[in-house]
């Protein structure tokens, strides 16, 4: 428990010291095209230190699982709980960012906005080499079984559903429409950074912002609700400590 409060406290510490050097270097030393060219080289090593470093560590998860045939595993693991939740930092501060751009604009939004960005890039490239290396799509992804009587019929038509394994299936769910939005919101940004970079057919950049803009304001809806389920329901309480622990809801 100690080992995930540090690291906990450790990621809370490294979203407040790059918030606070990006605005800082950014803020003094660029000016604002100067800052799209910079945040290019930025992402591009970003993304290859989240991936080396998920292939990294879900190398070792594997190892260590192999030597602990007998122990019963955790629910999540510590680097899982740091995916999560540096994840979500990142995705609340674009959330943030984005409704400033978009009723305000201005260089600090576009900053704030290149901050979450970052910060989404970095966990999210680390989970999704995780994600592949450890075969987390087997007990992820949702089949429609899920779907329908796990889902739909559980929430819309309050129809009871066996459940089993490591995730409810309104979870795994739930993942496929954040996997789907989050494909969408992440092309049609790339499109539109790549205008600042090089020549882009107009019309690709309107369409670009249109499904840019539409994907995460759905986006932001099932956030939401996501959020309210697991507040409302005193039922999903142990599943949202086993983010900050660890453990099963058995255990706690």
């Amino acid at each position: 428990m100690l080992k995930r409060v540090l690291f906990i406290i450790g990621l809370i510490a490294f979203i407040l010291i790059a918030g606070i050097v990006w605005t800082d270097k950014f803020g003094n030393l660029f000016s604002t095209f100067q800052l799209f060219r910079a945040i290019r080289w930025i992402y591009i090593v970003t993304f290859i230190i989240g991936t080396v470093a998920g292939i990294i560590g879900a190398r070792i998860k594997i190892a260590l699982r192999s030597r602990r045939i007998s122990e019963r595993a955790e629910r999540h693991s510590v680097d899982s709980i740091l995916e999560h939740w540096g994840t979500a930092a990142g995705i609340f501060i674009l959330i943030v960012s984005g409704l400033q751009i978009h009723y305000h604009g201005g260089l600090p939004s576009i900053k704030l906005h290149f901050l979450g960005i970052f910060l989404t890039l970095l966990f999210g490239s680390y989970f999704l080499a995780d994600f592949f290396v450890s075969k987390k799509f087997k007990i992820l992804l949702p089949n429609m079984k899920d779907i329908v009587d796990g889902t739909v019929k559980k929430y819309l038509l309050h129809l009871k559903s066996k459940e089993s394994g490591k995730y409810l299936p309104s979870q795994k769910s739930s993942f496929l429409i954040f996997a789907i939005l989050g494909t969408f919101i992440s092309i049609s940004g790339v499109i539109k950074l790549l205008f600042f970079y090089v020549p882009l057919p107009f019309r690709l950049t309107e369409i670009a912002t249109k499904v840019h803009d539409i994907s995460a304001l759905v986006f932001v809806l099932v956030v939401a609700v996501h959020i309210l389920l697991v507040i409302a329901n005193r039922a999903n309480w142990p599943l949202l400590r086993s983010w900050f622990n660890g453990k099963t809801p058995e255990e706690n």
